[in-house]
């Protein structure tokens, strides 16, 4: 056994997560307690919050085939704060499963995005939303259950940045499986979908904002964000029979990125309705029906395979 400050077993009602080694080390102390798990329902305090961590305690660990240590649910928060500038080297560690690879992605995803959209995100806020959508490219490129693994820790979505997200990771999804997009496209296509309701930044209460289109455009071509990006902002609500907003374009007329994104975003505003509360495939049902028309059939298409 590993030298640590032990316990006796904390209370059953404390609930604990598996989390990677790897980002644990960082230089300062750690904010938050770790813990093992000795058996069933049994943890064992590690080291306790504001305790040194250095890469000589996590040798000991993988020295006893230990791959992982325990975080109270309650800090989370401090977890995926600790390990944000290390996703990518955790996304790498193929010694813990996928499936807990990427919770950890969506958390620190989830959380930037809220940072992001909290207010007019500054440039230091989309570099890290850069990196986020870096690391996540080259997890669904590398792992051919990749995307399947993300999606299962999606829910429905409530609130402006948890919508983003969604509608993020599924653009990246669904250009990896209609375009078979390389790395830099997928990450235009995780900025994109993260970045376009920017507009809707301080009016997320109004139920009808068709300006929110143009309004985003302007604030992300401020920001000298990619051109690219600035279109799917605008376009987003554009609809291959010309009915869409602001510029009633049609068919080829939107720009590619724009029918991936906005597809995604219709798809994701049906099945987060908070009523009626409707599964995935009803979901995709409703989007057939009611919007015949209006999307690429070859990205309807598309979509569908991504929850096969």
């Amino acid at each position: 056994m590993a030298s640590a400050v032990l316990t006796q077993p904390t209370q059953a009602a404390t609930t604990y997560t598996a989390v990677p080694l790897v980002g644990l080390v960082n230089g300062d102390q750690i904010p938050f307690p770790l813990y093992l798990r000795t058996a069933d329902n049994v943890w064992v305090l590690y080291r306790p919050a504001a305790a040194a961590l250095d890469e000589s305690h996590l040798g000991r660990l993988h020295a006893e085939g230990l791959h992982q240590l325990f975080i109270r649910d309650e800090d989370r928060a401090a977890y995926f704060t600790r390990v944000e500038s290390a996703l990518d080297r955790l996304l790498l560690d193929r010694t813990m499963p996928l499936e807990r690879r990427a919770g950890v992605l969506h958390g620190v995803a989830a959380q930037v995005a809220e940072d992001l959209l909290a207010a007019m995100p500054d440039r230091d806020t989309l570099q890290r939303a850069h990196r986020v959508m870096m690391a996540t490219s080259g997890l669904l490129l590398r792992e051919t259950q990749g995307f399947a693994a993300v999606r299962r820790v999606m829910n429905a979505s409530h609130g402006l940045a948890t919508h983003s997200l969604t509608v993020s990771f599924l653009s990246m999804g669904l250009a990896r499986t209609a375009l078979g997009a390389d790395a830099g496209t997928l990450l235009v296509a995780g900025l994109a979908g993260l970045l376009h309701d920017v507009g809707r930044i301080g009016h997320e209460a109004l139920d009808h904002d068709p300006e929110h289109a143009a309004r985003g455009a302007g604030y992300l071509r401020a920001l000298e964000v990619p051109s690219a990006i600035v279109e799917v902002a605008r376009s987003h609500h554009e609809r291959a029979d010309g009915q869409g907003f602001p510029q009633q374009l049609r068919g080829n007329q939107i720009p590619e990125l724009a029918r991936i994104v906005g597809l995604c975003d219709q798809f994701d505003e049906i099945y987060s309705a908070p009523q009626p509360r409707v599964g995935v495939f009803d979901a995709l049902r409703v989007l057939a029906q009611l919007y015949r028309g209006c999307f690429d059939p070859r990205l309807s298409e598309g979509l569908v395979r991504l929850f096969r």
